[in-house]
């Protein structure tokens, strides 16, 4: 059991709460107090005074960094795919500007104000300047490679984390806050919280205690690596059912999200204790099956316990993590055994009619079927 190699490790961040935040009138200084020229545009380069009605928000970050900032935010760049769709659904569309050019802006037609940043790990801050763009919201994993530089530039560096389900009602609070936390803001914020609590509680309703102890897997297919029990994703799992069997490999495993292994791994365990479930996700699912088992190569994972008892699930790209991951408890619910009906397509419909979404309802869950 011990022939796991490490070969990536992304730490995840603690939920940090919204304690210490405050907001007080703007002196009319036309400065940021943590040393970033925010001025009085909000970072919008604009220089037309409105600043004078704005207010400062003082609040820590999801790396724990403490910001004292004026909003409401505007020309603000986002970086990957899971803030763009929040401030969509937020409603504040017209305030993003600089995308990336992998992620975001495929999402660039929700934004008319967009422009390319570069690449989502190194975006480019003179880019960003040109277009007067002064805020950085970036997620807390799968994080940018050069704050520092961004900061050297007056560029403030906002790291959320909304891609943890167990993070996101408090991190999109501080994402509303920071847009100005309008009423119309607040009930955009109230209308999502409620559709993703709405998933969690129909999840958790269906008594799945017969599978409580069976061992499960969550890979991701695009990369080839598999989660362990400390990652958002999987305990998500936990909380429907089953056990993920990386706490029976490396039960004191810490700050890990993913990582890859020899391939025996999973079938040793499987001889020794049973490998129950695997959840494959991140392409379509042919996609997904074939990377599985291209992954275990010559030792034939389609005759691991879960492919020959019909448990080895492709999940839909989009519902592991964000803003699609309270549908993912009731896709595990409905792997476990539950009678979901239609309630996973369901809220994705909600979710799409209510904020403009366009997330596909196809292929949600699909069972893996051996080939004649």
């Amino acid at each position: 059991m011990n022939k796991i190699a490490i070969i990536a490790v992304i730490v995840v961040a603690a939920l940090v709460g919204v304690a210490g935040v405050s907001v007080v009138q703007n002196s009319g200084n036309g400065g940021s107090d943590n040393g970033s020229d925010n001025g009085s545009d909000n970072g919008s380069g604009s220089g037309s005074g409105e600043g004078s009605s704005a207010e400062k928000y003082t609040f820590k970050d999801a790396k724990g960094v403490e910001h004292n900032v004026e909003v409401p935010l505007q020309n603000v760049s986002v970086v990957h795919k899971y803030i763009p769709i929040f401030m969509k659904i937020l409603g504040v569309e017209k305030s993003v500007a600089g995308l990336d050019k992998t992620y975001g802006m495929t999402f660039s037609k929700y934004f008319e104000n967009s422009f390319n940043v570069g690449t989502y790990s190194a975006p480019d801050g003179e880019t960003m300047l040109q277009h007067g763009s002064k805020v950085l919201l970036t997620p807390v994993t799968m994080g940018i490679s050069n704050p520092d530089a961004l900061r050297d530039l007056g560029i403030e560096v906002i790291y959320l984390d909304l891609t943890d389900p167990f993070a996101i009602k408090d991190s999109l609070l501080v994402l509303a806050n920071l847009m100005g936390g309008t009423p119309e803001i607040m009930a955009n914020y109230n209308a999502y919280i409620a559709i993703f609590e709405s998933c969690f509680t129909k999840a958790r309703s269906y008594d799945l205690s017969a599978h409580a102890d069976d061992y499960f897997g969550l890979h991701m297919a695009s990369s080839g690596f598999f989660q362990t029990h400390t990652s958002s994703a999987v305990k998500v799992i936990e909380s429907v059912s089953g056990k993920c069997y990386t706490n029976v490999i490396d039960k004191d495993v810490r700050d890990t999200v993913y990582f890859s292994q020899e391939r025996e791994v999973l079938t040793t365990f499987d001889n020794d204790y049973t490998l129950d479930y695997m959840f494959v996700y991140t392409l379509d699912p042919a996609e997904n099956f074939s990377k599985f088992f291209d992954y275990g190569g010559n030792l034939h994972y389609e005759n691991l316990t879960c492919v020959k008892e019909g448990r080895l699930f492709s999940l839909g790209a989009d519902t592991v993590n964000g803003a699609l991951s309270c549908v993912s408890s009731l896709l595990y619910a409905k792997a476990f055994g539950a009678d979901i009906g239609t309630s996973a397509e369901d809220a994705i419909t909600q979710l799409n009619t209510t904020f403009g979404l366009e997330f596909s309802t196809e292929n949600l869950l699909v069972a893996y079927t051996p080939t004649a």
